[in-house]
């Protein structure tokens, strides 16, 4: 008759290290939530695996007796395999589950002082056995390195800090942006995380107080090696205000703590030579009169100069778009809260009869510039601004701005020349606006006003003629 071996408890790995694995009884596999209990030896040798086996198998019974009593925090499994090789964000990792399932109990309870003593007991196999003993204070000394991640470990597990960029995933993927803002947000994070560094502020939550929120706003308006104007910084300081709202929603800070709060910097008006302005009716023929290296910007610029359209709602029009009563639905631009309609201009039917012939309702009025995947950070109209830059530049219609990478004119100017020319032809403010997509200034338009009637809106449109020679050149 065979005799039973003792267990060794050892499994080589397919890399070939050494690692103990215990079974679990099965009336326990419930409890524990695993079969087995596993963890590497961190060697290759055999012999070196039998000598490190014991203490693991001690502790791996130790656990499963525990949970026989009913003791085993839930903790102390899901960290079985944690040591100081793994990387930070792995026990950056560990640890945030670990204080999901600790908040998951009430404080003061067995429960949650029993998974705060699990949490423990990780720590202390992150920091390893003590290598040296300090004589003045009879205390254990450990590696230093390996403290450092235990301690840093055990605060994020207990809910003391949390790493900034842990929760911005869960953000961006929740927060309804477009992905060129998402972008913005995490060029605002990664010069926090820069400033941090070189002030020595640990990159967490916690750290970031009001003032040191308005040090670090300080630093990015005096940085003369990265020069940001008050405009872009302020731009990055919505994104993270942004950010630590949600933060104070899902409760990872207290609410009403944010120390963004307040603290943008003065908007600095443009001078007169600065400002972006119209075009003029004699830029107009130049950039009319062309022929551009793609053809479609033609029909772009003509419905930008008719209906004061932006060029990304331009690009994004379909068939469909196109109604059957002879207008144009744009859709929501900017903090418009719904799509309009434009009356289409009698001088631009020709170009809107050509573009949706044989056209399906959801066929690209202009598939030149297809629709951008969500994870890309650039707008569908990008590469028809380029080319547009291209061809203005090559007409001559230029009007730069000493240290400003952005000319006055630009294709917005199509949009500030239609509602130069729709004022200029005495149309209302008011129905201006409404054409437009501009908010209404007044409260009465804003709060009370139902619509405008059709023909009030065609006679705007009509009322905005294009420059003889253009018109000409397009008969």
């Amino acid at each position: 008759m065979p005799r039973n071996r003792t267990p060794t408890y050892l499994e080589k790995m397919n890399n070939g290290g050494w690692r103990v694995t215990v079974p679990v009884p099965r009336e326990l596999v419930k409890s524990v939530g695993k079969t087995r209990l596993k963890r590497s030896l961190d060697t290759h040798s055999q012999a070196e695996a039998e000598r490190r086996k014991h203490a693991v198998i001690a502790e791996f019974l130790a656990m499963i007796e525990a949970a026989r009593q009913g003791r085993l925090p839930k903790a102390t499994v899901a960290g079985i395999s944690a040591s100081a090789e793994m990387s930070d964000k792995e026990l950056t990792s560990l640890a945030l589950d670990l204080r999901s399932n600790l908040q998951a109990h009430e404080e003061d309870t067995p429960a949650f002082e029993l998974e705060t003593e699990g949490v423990y007991l990780i720590a202390d196999r992150i920091r390893g056995q003590e290598v040296a003993t300090d004589h003045e204070t009879d205390s254990p000394v450990f590696d230093p390195a390996r403290e450092t991640k235990a301690d840093r470990f055990l605060r994020i597990a207990l809910g003391k800090e949390t790493p900034i960029r842990e929760p911005l995933g869960l953000f961006h993927e929740q927060v309804n942006w477009l992905p060129r803002t998402k972008a913005d947000s995490a060029r605002a994070v990664d010069l926090l995380e820069t400033w941090c560094a070189e002030n020595r502020v640990p990159f967490v939550i916690e750290a970031i107080t009001r003032k040191k929120a308005g040090v670090f706003i300080g630093d990015l308006a005096s940085n003369e090696e990265r020069p940001l104007t008050n405009r872009t910084i302020n731009k990055y300081l919505t994104c993270l205000s942004q950010f630590w709202k949600w933060l104070e929603k899902r409760g990872y800070v207290e609410l009403d703590t944010s120390p963004w709060r307040g603290q943008s910097l003065p908007k600095v008006q443009p001078k007169e030579e600065e400002k972006e302005r119209p075009f003029t009716d004699d830029e107009m023929i130049k950039l009319f009169s062309g022929e551009p290296q793609q053809p479609y910007l033609k029909d772009i610029m003509l419905v930008g100069a008719l209906t004061g359209a932006r060029i990304d709602a331009i690009v994004s029009l379909r068939r469909k778009d196109i109604t059957e009563d002879g207008c144009i639905r744009f859709k929501a631009q900017k903090k418009e809260r719904a799509s309009r309609l434009v009356p289409i201009h009698t001088a631009l039917k020709p170009t809107i009869a050509r573009l949706v012939e044989g056209k399906q309702p959801d066929n690209d009025l202009f598939p030149e510039c297809p629709p951008v995947p969500s994870d890309k950070e650039r707008e569908r109209s990008m590469p028809a601004v380029k080319a547009f830059t291209r061809y203005r530049r090559k007409q001559g219609v230029i009007d730069p701005v000493e240290g400003n990478r952005r000319d006055r004119v630009n294709f917005h100017s199509f949009r500030r020349w239609f509602i130069t020319k729709a004022l200029q032809a005495g149309q209302s403010e008011l129905v201006v606006q409404i054409v437009v997509g501009h908010k209404p200034q007044s409260v009465a338009a804003s709060v009370y006003l139902g619509g405008l009637t059709m023909e009030q809106m065609k006679d705007c449109v009509e009322a905005v003629q294009l420059p003889t020679l253009i018109g000409q050149s397009r008969t």
